[in-house]
């Protein structure tokens, strides 16, 4: 798909040059020395992005490769967000962006930043915005995921993040695609459980938002069902040994920081209490081990 989308990029580049208002056309052939070329987000696919985002009065925004502002000024008027910031290298377009925010009336809410993407600190975004190629993307998901909090949502308009599988996609008016992403915590690694006066070992073994892994018990070691992380939120399930039976344990936990793991063990509708602290090192999210 990605080698595809390599080769009709510029094919699509040309027909929506060919396409678009005099005003734009001049914008976006001016924009192609860049490696990104300037096409604005419909916006109708603004407001998509913004709602899969979940935009909340809380939030601070972050819109990598701006252009003309609209996402980040619709994000605060629009959408209620605490503030936003819009980064792009091109300085016609963050003059642009300025003149666009006081015309809306939210120079007090909204930063635009002439900056390269992948140099300027974005890690206080509890959302980010991106328009981007998906080689671009790859580029800048080790940054993702090493400096955005865990639960940060991240949505991206067309080309997405490669083995990095979305939480969520939507598709616009039959071709356009939007792609939201959770950041999840860092649990790769050996862990150590407690639980009912019980110790034992656990292996998390993470792909992204998948998890796999197992647990010891008995003397046995006992392979994960299934595993999911859903920001600092941490499920799997595998067998809990009593006897020559296998009850289904399902264990629920928040990472809650440097090494710790707090949440129960539901075993056949019994709830324990448990937590883990880490005893190996964590890999970096985005360097995965095989499925």
């Amino acid at each position: 798909m990605n080698m595809i989308l390599k080769f009709a990029l510029p094919l699509l580049a040309i027909a929506l040059v060919a396409m678009a208002p005099a005003a734009v056309r001049a914008a976006m052939l001016e924009d192609d020395q860049y490696d990104v070329p300037y096409v604005p987000t419909p916006m109708k696919t603004v407001g998509r992005m913004l709602e899969m985002a979940k935009v909340k009065p809380s939030d601070v925004l972050y819109d990598l490769g701006s252009g003309d502002g609209r996402i980040v000024i619709s994000a605060v008027r629009d959408y209620g967000a605490l503030r936003a910031v819009g980064v792009d290298i091109n300085p016609v377009r963050i003059r642009e962006s300025n003149e666009n925010a006081r015309k809306a009336g939210v120079t007090d809410k909204v930063k635009f930043y002439e900056a390269n993407i992948f140099e300027h600190d974005f890690s206080e975004a509890s959302v980010l915005l991106m328009y981007l190629l998906t080689e671009v993307n790859l580029k800048l998901r080790p940054k993702i995921l090493a400096t955005l909090k865990p639960g940060t949502r991240v949505v991206t308009h067309d080309f997405d993040m490669g083995e990095w599988e979305p939480d969520d996609v939507a598709s616009m008016d039959g071709f356009r695609h939007v792609y939201m992403w959770i950041v999840p915590a860092n649990v790769d690694g050996t862990w150590e459980v407690t639980a009912g006066g019980a110790k034992y070992p656990l292996v998390l073994e993470q792909f992204f938002q998948q998890l796999s892994g197992s647990v010891q018990l008995a003397g046995k070691t006992v392979a994960f069902r299934t595993g999911h992380l859903d920001g600092v939120n941490v499920t799997f399930e595998a067998n809990a040994l009593s006897g020559n039976n296998a009850t289904p344990a399902i264990y629920t936990a928040k990472a809650t920081g440097a090494g710790a793991l707090e949440g129960t063990i539901d075993i056949g509708g019994k709830k324990v209490a448990f937590t883990a602290r880490r005893t190996g090192p964590s890999p970096a999210i985005d360097a995965p081990r095989s499925k």
